[in-house]
């Protein structure tokens, strides 16, 4: 397993992880996967995006320590491939060649793929006049899209990865979405969502909504914090010991509405297909037992 931490720090630390990243360029391409995994997925992938100390924007002081604590809570559920790009290594050109090249070509079909993003967000006017949001890499200005990860091009990443189920994770008020059906949310006890695991899907998963700014305490963003209590387990609503990015989300519309006093509103949102990405796998279900 290859995990790429890319911070800053020591040169020698920080040409040691160059070096884990670049390998990444030797893994087999993405074609390379046939047949069916043994499990959910063949390949877990967690790509994890914080910055704090921009050259032209405000910092975000606790971005990058938030951002750290996501990507450790997805080693902890056993993901493959955790890649961090934090400050300077979130540059405009890395998060471009990031997601118009490295991951469409290693990401298989019968992968997950989960992209987190903890910076600042900007608003800008499409060709038919309606707000969009997109992300701002290490090295933009917040009120220019010059350099920006646009709503638009987080979508064309997405449909050109052959993943069966992608999840952003954005703290930040990133909107302009359409949307497909949002999945179905039971609480009556089913025991193994094998038919939504079977069918692909993108969700997004925002901090807040349109003109609402991140809430933050000494201990860092409101939505991380609810974000990593939801995924020891406080966001598996129906107790069943599986946990999917539907029930992921629709606990961290509530809680963070909640612990916000009603001043931020999470999205969660299904803009592709009509499965569900799973995070935690429970038992295997079993057929009624015989009397």
């Amino acid at each position: 397993m290859i995990s790429a931490r890319l911070m800053l720090g020591k040169p020698v630390t920080l040409a040691a992880a160059l070096m884990a990243l670049l390998s990444l360029h030797v893994l087999p391409d993405a074609n390379a996967q046939l047949g069916r995994p043994e499990g959910l997925y063949y390949k877990s992938w967690a790509i994890v995006i914080g910055i704090e100390q921009y050259v032209l924007a405000p910092s975000i002081p606790g971005a990058i320590n938030d951002a750290k604590k996501m990507a450790e809570a997805f080693r902890h559920l056993g993901f493959d491939e955790v890649i961090e790009l934090y400050d300077k290594d979130a540059s405009s050109r890395r998060l471009q060649q990031l997601l118009n090249d490295m991951l469409p070509r290693k990401v298989g079909r019968m992968d997950r793929l989960v992209f987190v993003y903890v910076g600042h967000a900007g608003v800008m006017q499409d060709s038919g006049g309606q707000d969009r949001g997109y992300l701002v890499p290490f090295d933009a200005p917040v009120n220019s899209t010059a350099k920006a990860i646009t709503v638009e091009q987080l979508k064309e990443f997405a449909r050109r990865s052959a993943s069966k189920h992608t999840l952003l994770i954005l703290d930040a008020p990133v909107f302009g979405w359409e949307t497909t059906e949002s999945p179905g949310l039971s609480l009556e006890g089913r025991t193994a969502p094998e038919s939504d695991t079977d069918r692909r899907a993108v969700q997004v998963v925002t901090a807040a909504s349109r003109g609402e700014t991140v809430g933050r305490s000494d201990q860092g963003s409101r939505f991380v914090e609810a974000f990593l209590g939801g995924l020891s387990g406080a966001a598996d609503l129906d107790e069943n010991g599986w946990l999917t990015a539907s029930e992921l989300g629709n606990y961290l519309v509530r809680q963070v509405e909640v612990v916000s006093g009603g001043v931020q509103h999470p999205s969660s949102l299904r803009i592709d297909g009509d499965g569900d990405m799973v995070l935690i796998e429970g038992k295997a279900s079993r057929g009624p037992a015989v009397k």
